[in-house]
């Protein structure tokens, strides 16, 4: 086998090891990468993140389950672990504090950031999962960072992005952002109240060092956000129980669901709703129909047909219009 880069085939390969419960193959493996001269910025995004995002489409398609899933969500902690640990640590360096958006629990694409920013010589306190924002603020206060990094992985979440943003720059702290959630451009992430976007480590690190030279101007004020978009999360649930009520007539299929169809029916009903309030905070269709197509496939591979979804939308619209108009449009869009 040749460790001169990744290819597919080592991604299928430590999947296979990974999802047989091989821990210590799988580690090894990627270890071997470090030990042939791959990057440490390589082996994290070609093999680890490449794994984590074809267990997911797996997850997706019905060919694996959440154990499947989980399994090699748990190699891949310990493979990263590995990774950092054999990877020179900086005597010093700019101080980066990285974080999850509050309410966001996926902390592991965060800690691989994290890894790949210290492995270039930056000092970085990690934070996890979903630390809440008064403690990442007293965090910042006490250590004065040179940065704020927060990581993003679900749509659900922006309000939380922008939490940190304020607090922050109530410190004179910069803050970049970056994370699947925050689509491929600066778009979502200026709306957010984000000072930089970064799609890759390169970037991020280009975008880092150029702090260090002169920090971006910083506003104090918070940033501004769609009262009636944060009403509509709020209100998500009991806009998916009403909504519940009436499919039930326009979806006669839905009869022959269980309970455990049922109640994953309420779900999707409250996080179709939590979409079409992310996607007004940032003024972005794509959020909800990425999340709607998304959706279609994973009750495709389980048997549903888009048409459930459909009505769903079309359940949703009119409740959602009187407490966002601008989310409804959304909502109609995504029926379109």
């Amino acid at each position: 086998m040749s460790f001169e880069y990744v290819s597919e085939g080592n991604v299928e390969e430590y999947l296979g090891h990974a999802s047989g419960g091989e821990d210590r193959a799988g580690v090894r493996l990627a270890l071997n990468f470090l030990d042939h001269g791959v990057t440490c910025d390589d082996v994290i995004v070609d093999l680890l993140a490449a794994a984590q995002r074809e267990s997911g489409e797996r997850w997706l398609r019905n060919v694996w389950g959440v154990g499947d899933e989980h399994m090699v969500s748990g190699v891949t902690q310990r493979a990263l672990d590995a990774v950092a640990n054999s990877t020179e640590m900086p005597a010093s360096g700019s101080l980066i504090v990285v974080a999850c958006a509050e309410g966001d629990w996926h902390s592991l694409p965060a800690q691989m950031f994290a890894e790949m920013l210290r492995s270039h010589g930056f000092a970085i306190a990690f934070l996890g999962a979903s630390t809440p924002v008064d403690q990442v603020a007293a965090l910042m206060a006490r250590h004065h960072p040179e940065a704020l990094a927060v990581s993003c992985s679900l749509p659900l979440f922006f309000s939380g992005v922008t939490r940190l943003a304020d607090a922050a720059h109530a410190l004179g702290i910069p803050v970049i952002a970056g994370g699947r959630a925050l689509g491929d451009d600066d778009e979502r992430s200026t709306r957010l109240g984000v000072d930089a976007w970064s799609g890759d480590i390169d970037s991020a690190v280009s975008t880092l060092r150029s702090w260090q030279r002169g920090r971006p101007p910083i506003s104090t004020n918070p940033a501004a956000s769609s009262q009636a978009a944060m009403l509509l999360q709020i209100s998500a649930a009991e806009i998916a129980d009403s909504a519940f009520t009436s499919l039930v007539t326009a979806y006669p299929a839905m009869a022959s669901f269980d309970a455990r169809q049922l109640a994953r029916t309420r779900e999707d009903l409250t996080y179709i709703t939590q979409f079409a309030a992310a996607a007004h905070l940032v003024d972005d269709v794509t959020v909800l129909t990425d999340m709607v197509e998304w959706l279609k496939t994973l009750l495709a591979s389980r048997g549903v047909p888009a048409r459930a979804v459909t009505s769903g939308l079309e359940a949703l619209a009119p409740l959602i219009r009187r407490v966002d108009p601008r989310a409804a449009q959304f909502v109609c869009d995504a029926v379109a």
